[in-house]
């Protein structure tokens, strides 16, 4: 299949310190800075991703500040773009109602047919200081008709996936990524299923191996019980005495 060059215009939107910056070094460079301070400009970066089906993406890639006085200025990005990301932190819950009621309603006045919208749910990593759920974001993102990811740019988990996703559906625009996403899903549940099987057979065929050479043991074990009384036997028995012989005169 001949390969297919598509340049488009991305932009990703949200709050400060939701970590839309880490998202982009993470996807860009392959790096994750911890210090890395929150944009206050916007950053432009560009990337070329192939996908399984051999068609190349290129995206212009744009990091908006988040700070309420930049604002403004995100605007002036994102009405021309091609696929807008909204970024929130999965630990804090503000940063998911402002994605929900801010960020969101800007992109939905000047959304456009071809507009490509996509939700990552970035710091996934910090589960166990959750304050939006899984479900809360999927949800949002089906009523919205948007791509859902949840990401972590400190683990790169997601990122890839989330921009795979996006290629997939500017080249197609009916590609569905929930079924593909329950088509991956049943194909690791049956491979997961098949490596437990094969687990469980090993460690079957190990315990009958374990069996029969225990098996194998105890029948090459002299029988101590004979052994001891065949000795106490031979100690016991006693040959009788030959009687001499004597002459006559």
């Amino acid at each position: 299949m001949a390969k297919i060059e598509q340049f488009n215009k991305a932009v990703i939107v949200g709050e400060s310190g939701v970590g839309k910056t880490c998202i982009l070094s993470q996807f860009i460079e392959n790096k994750f800075d911890e210090k890395e301070m929150s944009s206050l400009t916007t950053q432009y970066r560009r990337k070329q991703i192939e996908l399984v089906t051999g068609q190349n993406v290129i995206f212009d890639i744009y990091d908006t500040a988040g700070q309420e006085k930049f604002r403004s200025i995100a605007k002036l990005y994102y009405k021309s773009a091609r696929v807008v990301i909204l970024v929130y932190d999965i630990t804090n819950k503000g940063s998911f109602e402002e994605m929900k009621n801010y960020w969101y309603e800007q992109v939905k006045d000047i959304q456009t047919e071809n507009l490509i919208l996509a939700i990552a749910a970035n710091k996934s990593d910090l589960y166990e200081e959750r304050q939006v759920e899984n479900n809360e974001g999927e949800e949002f993102a089906e009523k919205i008709n948007a791509i859902f990811v949840e990401t972590s740019a400190k683990n790169d988990s997601g990122i890839d996936k989330l921009f795979e996703n996006i290629g997939y559906k500017i080249l197609d625009p009916h590609y569905n990524f929930r079924a593909e996403e329950e088509e991956r899903r049943k194909k690791y549940m049956k491979q997961k299923k098949r490596l437990e099987e094969q687990e469980r057979e090993e460690v079957n065929a190990k315990t009958n191996i374990a069996k029969v050479e225990k098996k194998q043991n105890e029948e090459k074990k002299p029988n101590i019980e004979k052994t001891e009384s065949f000795r106490v036997t031979t100690k016991t028995f006693k040959e009788p005495k030959k009687q001499s012989k004597s002459g006559c005169c």
